[in-house]
C-alpha cells in the first residue's frame, strides 16, 4: 500500500488542471490514507506530507492540503498523530516561513498530546517553536498571550519557575492589550504561581487573595486561591505586609473553612503552635514550599523563627 501511495502521489504531481482539480485529487488520496491503520497509516501520511511540501506543488495548494492534514491529525490516535506531527514539522522546517499557520496548528496539537501524557517540558518546548514574534504571520494579541501563558504553566508543572517567569514576562507586555477577561484571569493565576514558585510568598499571597474574590472563577477555584493565599502568607517573611495579610485573612470568614486556619489564627493572635499542628501544615505544602536551606531548615520554619513575635512549639 505504501509503495502504491508513493507512485500515485508521484503521478499527481505531473498532472495538470486547475488548482482546485489538483487539490481535489490530492484530497482523494488523503481520504483513502486516513481509512487505513497502523504502520500503513503512518507511512501513508508521511508519504503524503513529503509529496505536498515539495516545491513542485503550488504553495497555495500545499498550504490547503497541509491544513487538511492538520485537521486529520486531531482525529487520529495520539501515538500515530505524534509520529506524523514530528515528521511533518521536520519536513516543513526548510520552508517553515511558507507554512507558519499550519505549523503553529500542528505544534498546538502536539503540545496537547504531550500535556495529556504529563510530559510538561516536551509540551512547552513544542510551543516555544512557534515564532510568535519573529515570524512573518501576524498573530493576534490573544493568541500570543494564551500561548505564552500556556508555556509558562507547562514549565511550572515541570518545576522550572525560571523558564516560566521568562514567558510570564513576555505575557506581561501583552495582557494590558487583551480584552478577554478569561485570559486576564489566566495571566493572574500564572503570575501568582510563578511568584509562589520563586518563593516571593507575600506577593503571591496578595495575588491569590485577589483571585479569590473574582466571581468569574468557579467557587471551588476561588477557595483554592484563598487556600494558596493563606499558605503563602504563613510562609512569607515577617514584616508589615505579612501582618496586614494575616489580619485580612483572619477577618475573612471563608478562611475558617480551610484546614490551615488554625495556624493562621495562632500566628495572628500570637498563640502557641503545637508541633503536631506544624506537621499537619507541612503536609499541605508543595515541594517548592518545603525547600531546605544548606543547614536543613525549611522555608516554613524560617518564616516562623523570623517572625516579629516569637512562636512557641510544644
Amino acid at each position: 500500500m505504501a509503495s502504491n501511495v508513493k507512485q500515485h502521489l508521484a503521478t499527481l504531481a505531473s498532472l495538470g488542471g486547475s488548482p482546485k482539480d489538483q487539490a481535489d485529487r490530492y484530497r482523494n488520496v488523503l481520504e483513502s490514507i486516513v481509512k487505513t491503520t497502523g504502520e500503513e497509516l503512518v507511512e501513508g501520511l508521511q508519504s503524503f506530507v513529503e509529496s505536498i511540501v515539495n516545491e513542485n506543488v503550488s504553495l497555495v495548494i500545499s498550504r490547503q492540503l497541509l491544513t487538511d492534514v492538520g485537521t486529520h491529525l486531531t482525529k487520529l490516535p495520539d501515538d500515530v498523530s505524534k509520529i506524523v506531527s514530528h515528521y511533518t514539522l521536520d519536513r516543513v522546517q526548510p520552508r517553515v516561513v511558507s507554512f507558519e499557520e499550519q505549523v503553529a496548528s500542528i505544534r498546538q496539537h502536539l503540545a496537547d498530546i504531550y500535556e495529556k501524557e504529563q510530559s510538561w517540558r516536551e509540551a512547552a518546548n513544542v510551543l516555544v517553536g512557534i515564532p510568535l514574534e519573529t515570524g512573518q504571520k501576524q498573530y493576534s494579541v490573544d493568541y500570543k498571550l494564551d500561548t505564552y501563558l500556556k508555556i509558562a504553566r507547562l514549565y511550572l508543572e515541570d518545576d522550572d519557575p525560571v523558564q516560566a517567569e521568562a514567558f510570564i514576562n513576555r505575557a506581561s507586555l501583552l495582557q494590558a492589550e487583551s480584552k478577554d477577561e478569561h485570559l486576564q484571569i489566566y495571566y493572574k493565576v500564572c503570575y501568582a504561581r510563578v511568584l509562589d514558585y520563586r518563593r516571593k510568598f507575600i506577593e503571591a499571597a496578595q495575588r491569590y487573595n485577589e483571585l479569590s474574590y473574582r466571581t468569574i472563577i468557579l467557587e471551588s477555584e476561588r477557595m483554592k486561591s484563598l487556600r494558596s493565599a493563606l499558605i503563602c502568607t504563613i510562609l512569607a517573611s515577617a514584616g508589615q505586609q505579612r501582618s496586614r495579610m494575616l489580619a485580612t485573612l483572619f477577618k475573612d470568614e471563608r478562611c475558617q473553612q480551610l484546614p490551615a486556619y488554625g495556624i493562621l489564627e495562632k500566628m495572628y493572635l500570637d498563640r502557641i503552635i503545637r508541633r503536631s499542628e506544624l506537621e499537619e501544615f507541612s503536609a499541605m505544602l508543595l515541594l517548592h514550599q518545603k525547600a531546605q536551606t544548606t543547614d536543613g531548615t525549611t522555608v516554613f520554619l524560617i518564616s516562623i523563627l523570623d517572625a516579629e513575635r516569637p512562636f512557641t512549639f510544644c
